[in-house]
């Protein structure tokens, strides 16, 4: 099998996250790098000893040596590359968010899912293993119904560059790192779902009329869902409150006949079964998810076998944070557009 011919677009610091999972899994990858400006490009090229550097994003996604794309960039860049890769036919792995406002996604939707190449994003949290573990121990049907699924993610940020500029974050926190935590939200939910599509009847945001960072729009929400299968859910998140201690950062699902108590990070917790209980200790492999993450997208690039993320799961993750959005400025529960959805 060759190697793949990857091209890293942007040459931020999660890019070179990424490029150091693909060299642990790929150590023969012929691997470059595209920027705006050919001199940091060339820099970035020399630093991390890459193949080519282009100084055009465009011309990197039309070149022959390139097969894949990493779109690393803040993420208003992204339709415009994302429509270079349909056009040049190149596969992508598309760092969360995946686009800058939901009309982009429901515009690109469809051109996204008929490209014969691989379309996913880079929602790395989605394959970190605790976040697995729960998701196998609530398949017990010993559980019976779900009752309430309650997600907590704190932490005080201080956000800077592109992600204090109103234009570059046209919504909010949410947008740009809830995005973790509604894939996590909508996951676990989805255990007790039988039509992906269908599963959500409304969902409620709340927060205060202003941030207390310097993050633009809103930087705190609160967001309650109701579930087809009979399930409430309840996501915080923020950017504003410190997180102080383990227990602050406690969430929990609750079923009729027991129940996972676990900290939003995967960091540890604790099974209630009807027979018996069981501590739920961290990883410390690959706990984030990342290799696992690249190794589905790679797997998908080299075999043709679809990713287990699919762009459904993330449009609908979207219209959940579109629904949350559009929620908290009517002041009434709104419902998920799905109209793209085929």
């Amino acid at each position: 099998m060759s190697a793949p011919n990857i091209c890293f677009l942007g040459t931020g610091k999660i890019n070179v996250k990424h490029l150091r999972v693909v060299r642990k899994l790929r150590p023969n990858a012929r691997l470059s790098v595209a920027s705006r400006d050919l001199e940091r490009a060339r820099a970035f090229q020399q630093k991390h000893n890459l193949h080519h550097a282009f100084g055009d994003y465009r011309e990197a996604i039309a070149s022959d040596e390139v097969e894949a794309v990493l779109i690393g960039t803040p993420p208003k860049a992204h339709a415009e590359l994302v429509e270079f890769c349909l056009e040049a036919k190149k596969s992508a792995l598309i760092e969360k968010p995946v686009f800058n406002s939901f009309d982009d996604f429901a515009r690109l939707y469809g051109p996204m899912c008929d490209h014969p190449g691989v379309m996913m994003v880079a929602e790395n949290l989605h394959y970190a293993p605790f976040h697995r573990r729960i998701k196998t121990l609530l398949a017990d049907d010993a559980l019976g119904q779900p009752l309430y699924l309650d997600l907590t993610r704190l932490g005080r940020s201080s956000p800077g560059g592109w992600r204090i500029d109103p234009e570059e974050m046209p919504l909010g926190a949410l947008h740009e790192g809830g995005v973790h935590w509604i894939r996590r939200i909508l996951d676990l939910a989805a255990v007790f779902d039988e039509s992906l599509r269908e599963s959500i009847i409304d969902v409620s945001c709340f927060g205060p009329p202003a941030p207390v960072t310097k993050t633009p729009h809103e930087d705190t929400s609160l967001i309650v869902t109701r579930h087809r299968s009979g399930l409430t859910s309840r996501l915080l998140h923020t950017w504003g409150v410190p997180w102080r201690f383990l227990s602050a950062d406690s969430s929990k699902f609750v079923c009729e006949h027991g129940a996972i108590y676990f900290d939003g990070r995967g960091i540890s917790g604790k099974y209630y079964g009807p027979h018996k209980r069981r501590r739920l200790w961290p990883n410390v492999r690959d706990a984030g998810g990342s290799v696992a993450m690249w190794s589905d997208f790679l797997q998908a690039l080299e075999g043709g076998k679809p990713p287990e993320l699919s762009l459904e799961m993330v449009f609908i993750d979207f219209a959940y944070m579109d629904a949350a959005y559009r929620s908290r400025q009517s002041g009434k529960p709104e419902t998920l557009r799905l109209d793209a959805l085929r």
